[in-house]
């Protein structure tokens, strides 16, 4: 299931990219496999570029294990997750390969195009690189807040029992500044 969703994903892309189709091409019958995580994916290239589910637990070409991303490598994109991978295999179709995978990007404004039109595409898509930007910038931000506090040694929130004890002290002083006003009042 994983590696059909993946496969129909990077022909998407592979077919808005002829440059990508003509870099795989020599690599033609080749198989790969992608681990992220615990998840593999395996798939060969097909004699047009494109990509094929591959079936079986036959040898790989090329193997590419990428770790499990965290928040900030996300931030990162596809450049940031792919510098940590570990490449074993073909030297030619693991260059081909990761290339391809590194400079592939989606045209969504050409996908909305065909949905929407030109012109509601063109506005759609900018809204949504707007919010995507205002989304990267505040997890940004919350990253470096964390980053400061856990610099600066900062203390975690004060418990129950220390909440209490503190609402009793600022009873306390609450009670004795308004007995300090009474006698102040009653001074001549």
């Amino acid at each position: 299931m994983l590696d059909s969703l993946a496969v129909a994903t990077l022909n998407h892309l592979l077919g808005q990219a002829e440059w990508g189709r003509a870099r795989l091409t020599p690599h033609a019958s080749k198989r790969a496999c992608v681990v992220v995580g615990s998840q593999a994916i395996t798939f060969s290239v097909a004699p047009d570029g494109f990509l094929a589910e591959s079936l079986g637990d036959g040898p790989t070409d090329v193997r590419i294990a990428v770790p499990l991303p965290g928040p900030s490598d996300l931030l990162q994109g596809l450049d940031g997750l792919l510098q940590s991978a570990r490449v074993e295999g073909e030297v030619e179709f693991a260059d081909a390969l990761g290339f391809v995978l590194r400079h592939l990007r989606w045209d969504a404004e050409a996908d909305l195009a065909r949905v929407f039109g030109d012109i509601a595409a063109h506005r759609l898509f900018g809204a949504g690189q707007s919010a995507f930007g205002g989304l990267r910038r505040s997890a940004e931000a919350v990253e470096g807040n964390l980053r400061e506090y856990v610099a600066e040694g900062g203390r975690a929130l004060p418990g129950r029992s220390e909440f209490a004890a503190s609402g009793d002290r600022l009873r306390r002083l609450r009670d004795g500044l308004a007995r300090l006003e009474k006698r102040i009042d009653r001074l001549p």
